[in-house]
């Protein structure tokens, strides 16, 4: 049985002052005062304050929300202590519905929805004393451009502001009279706006309370004309391909210029939108392409030590007047080096003109790698040693400096940076994976990649570029997070970069980015019933509107562990702490992280049992709202990210933790516990999930029943389809049913199944059909595309399969069950 020694230390990142951006809008809110090099202090720049009840004429008196936290008794009813070791079954790892906060129906109703803010307890302690007892982390999620199924209300007008913390006004605020409200975030006494008291049409009297600002959490307004700084900068799209030897061996180039022409003209922006192209070898290669031109002209950077920088405006060309000059580049450009030899990979120049050229204008840059850089500025050595398994900050955190800094510059002024690896070799993901993930960019990995003999990859990579460069995205983004005065940002996960303690320069924003914070309870809350978060994203949409996004969250305020442990929600929760495990790794070593996980989770049990006054040693209690994060634990010790004992490159480990890093929650449970399903059943209408259906683009899809994540749910006789997230596995049992093989795999028989099948065939039976309506509906709102595999139980990948039933023990991880052991040990 592996040993999980103990660990005390506290996981924290870093985090590093960035020159304020060049686009900003003091006068909305979002005006910065950090300066080059100055450190960001938690109480310097923390300009919220102590969170006040809300009030809400005739809808909402402030007795009634004064009492929002007192009729707690029914949550907290349904806490009741369950002993792991009783457990007959293995609880079923799919999240239930988030718990709903302690707070009246009606100031239920006003709440954001929790597609754009979750938090870890809906019910917020009132000390950091009673957080500390619980040992539950506080924190939460936010997704500011998620297509949520409430869009915010655009209203006309810029929302009011406190003058002290710069808090919008928002339906939780008090109104101490009918001139002046209260401030939720600080207290402050603020003039009530005369447009509120008055309808400026009419001139005669309104109520205030029926303004959309005190109406609706979610609100959304355009930024006037007066307020912005500067000219609007138009969308720029800036593609920097990998064009040496080893690239041209992967056959990339042909299939990502063919999917670029194809959707040339789907590109999100308007009739502003500039593009422009740079290739690398030995040499960086830029095109010109303006309009006056009869073919694209190339122009060679041969010193890379010194790259020469062209003139903006012959790079960068308006994307409609230069669009058949463009269209015949990406024509050219597969053949373009046919015949190259070189070996060399100047990726580091390539990037460095990039951010010189968009040092005024930002914008999108999309770089394709296909081998470890090795000339130039940015040029790394080969670091992965097959041999040593202790896999610390030598291995998993960054071989130099260079491309952090050059990832922010690239942040600073507001350019994100997507990467596309496509190597068949090491290429160094610890030390590259900066530049996506401080400039609010996504990573996209093909290990051993070539058009020929990966035909899986080949359909991933058209699908998630197809979908890159199509998807809607704001660019130009500031996220600001206020809360009431008492809760501070401690710590931030994600793809951004943490501009001071309650600012974020997001350079591009997708509807799935998520940002994460975690939370300290750094003064009293005890005098306020309740809590606000407030998360303001100030953007410029593709359309060239500058907007600004407005939720608010409001969550109330207990004072015993009870109620706490009532709020857990235990999703959120363990997203938190996937990225708190990756961070440890990255600073210290996988074996620290696997050990601060136990830790973490025998305090809780600890704090539980010392809380529930249950003293039983034959006993391991844990609170029914906490009953999944046992086996949420340990599906994140075997997850490749963390597991010791699996064989795979120093790469794909990089990867798998840049996934739990920056994807949405819900990719990231399905990577940490995937869906296992009965196909061959399904398609017989035998077992029918009764919680719901996923919806397609034409019609509602069925889900099969979810089966435990272990060998005994399995047999020969059936087929098994497995969802991890970022990829689908179906495995066949040797006595099959012969008409699920004929009429869904294209076989007569389980022995004429080919050993490796990449891609599930399209057949023009009804089974085929609703076979892929299934993946089609399982893989909807991802950004990673998931391809089938197609696996034979006497196959050699049939240990692919195995390995991510977590229920079951292996050669080096326990089994659950084996494990609640061991934790009764530890507590």
């Amino acid at each position: 049985m592996p040993v999980f020694p103990k660990s005390s230390k506290q996981l924290k990142r870093k985090i590093h002052p960035l020159p304020p951006a060049q686009h900003s809008n003091g006068a909305i809110g979002f005006q910065s005062h950090t300066h080059p090099g100055q450190s960001v202090q938690h109480k310097s720049l923390w300009t919220t304050g102590l969170g006040t009840s809300a009030t809400q004429q005739d809808t909402l008196p402030m007795e009634q929300l004064m009492g929002t936290t007192a009729n707690g008794n029914g949550q907290q009813a349904e806490v009741r202590p369950i002993n792991l070791l009783e457990q007959q079954d293995v609880p079923r790892a799919e999240p239930a519905s988030a718990p709903e906060p302690n707070l009246t129906p009606s100031l239920q109703k006003l709440n954001c929805s929790s597609d754009a803010i979750q938090c870890t307890l809906v019910n917020i302690p009132q000390s950091q004393a009673l957080l500390k007892q619980v040992k539950l982390p506080l924190g939460l999620i936010c997704r500011p451009f998620k297509d949520s199924r409430e869009p915010p209300l655009l209203i006309p007008d810029v929302p009011p502001q406190c003058p002290s913390c710069q808090t919008y006004i928002n339906p939780f605020v008090t109104f101490t009279d009918q001139r002046h409200w209260k401030c939720n975030s600080c207290f402050s006494l603020n003039e009530v706006p005369g447009n509120f008291l008055f309808d400026t049409m009419t001139g005669s009297p309104s109520n205030p309370y029926n303004r959309p600002e005190l109406q609706h959490a979610a609100v959304e307004f355009l930024v006037p004309m007066e307020y912005q700084a500067g000219q609007l900068r138009p969308v720029t799209y800036l593609f920097v391909f990998d064009v040496s030897d080893c690239a041209l061996e992967t056959g990339y180039l042909g299939i990502v210029c063919k999917i670029l022409l194809q959707n040339i003209d789907r590109l999100p922006g308007d009739s502003q939108t500039r593009i422009g192209f740079i290739t690398f070898s030995s040499t960086v290669n830029v095109f010109q392409l303006h309009n006056s031109l009869f073919r694209p002209r190339m122009m060679v950077m041969a010193d890379t030590d010194d790259i020469f920088v062209p003139n903006e405006n012959e790079m960068l060309v308006n994307l409609q007047q230069s669009r058949q000059l463009i269209i015949s580049l990406l024509e050219e450009l597969p053949g373009m080096f046919r015949d190259t030899q070189k070996k060399a990979c100047a990726f580091g120049p390539a990037l460095q003109l990039a951010q010189k050229v968009l040092t005024c204008c930002g914008g999108r840059v999309s770089a394709f790698l296909t081998q470890l850089p090795n000339t130039g500025c940015g040029s790394l050595q080969l670091r992965e040693d097959p041999g040593d398994c202790t896999l610390g900050a030598k291995h998993l955190g960054s071989a130099m400096n260079f491309y952090k800094v050059l990832a922010l510059e690239f942040c600073g002024q507001q350019t994100g940076v997507d990467l596309f690896l496509l190597s068949q070799q090491y290429t160094d993901l610890a030390s590259i994976a900066c530049l996506s993930r401080y400039t609010c960019g996504s990573m996209y990995y093909y290990p051993a990649f070539h058009h020929i003999h990966s035909s899986a990859l080949v359909e991933k990579l058209h699908q998630e570029f197809q979908s890159y460069l199509t998807r809607s995205f704001g660019h130009e983004g500031m996220l600001r997070i206020r809360c009431t005065q008492g809760l501070i940002v401690d710590t931030f996960y994600g793809n951004s970069f943490l501009q001071s303690m309650q600012m974020l320069t997001v350079p591009c924003v997708y509807p799935q980015a998520e940002f994460a914070f975690q939370m300290l309870i750094d003064g009293a809350i005890a005098e306020s019933s309740h809590v606000i978060f407030q998360c303001s994203l100030l953007y410029t949409s593709c359309q060239g509107e500058r907007r600004v996004r407005i939720y608010t969250y409001c969550l109330p305020v207990v004072s015993s562990p009870a109620d706490v442990y009532a709020g857990a929600n235990v999703g959120i929760i363990v997203g938190f702490l996937s990225k708190m495990a990756v961070d440890r790794s990255v600073r210290q070593s996988l074996s620290s992280s696997r050990d601060e996980l136990i830790k973490m989770l025998t305090d809780v049990l600890v704090a539980y049992r010392t809380s529930a006054g249950s003293p039983q040693h034959a006993t391991l209690p844990i609170p029914n709202t906490l009953l999944q994060l046992p086996l949420y634990v340990l599906a994140l010790l075997k997850q490749p990210a963390f597991h010791t004992g699996l064989t795979m490159t120093l790469d794909e480990r990089i990867f798998r933790m840049s996934q739990l890093m920056e994807q949405p929650l819900s990719f990231v449970l399905q990577m940490v516990y995937p869906d296992l399903y009965r196909i061959d059943d399904y398609l017989n209408g035998e077992t029918v999930d009764n919680q719901g259906s996923v919806e397609t683009d034409t019609r509602p899809v069925k889900r099969p029943a979810l089966i435990p994540l272990s060998a005994e749910g399995l047999t020969l006789a059936g087929a098994f389809l497995m969802d991890c997230g970022n990829a689908l596995y179906l495995w066949v049992g040797r006595h099959c049913n012969t008409n699920f093989l004929i009429d869904v795999l294209g076989v007569t028989s389980y022995t004429s199944l080919p050993a490796t099948v990449t891609l599930l065939p399209i057949l023009e039976s009804p089974a085929s059909k609703q076979t892929h309506a299934l993946l089609e509906s399982l893989r909807k709102e991802r950004i990673y595309y998931a391809p089938c595999f197609i696996i034979k139980d006497d196959s050699t990948s049939r240990s692919i399969f195995i390995q991510h039933l977590i229920n079951d023990r292996t050669e080096s991880a326990m089994s659950y069950y084996e494990f609640l052991l061991h934790l009764k040990e530890q507590v």
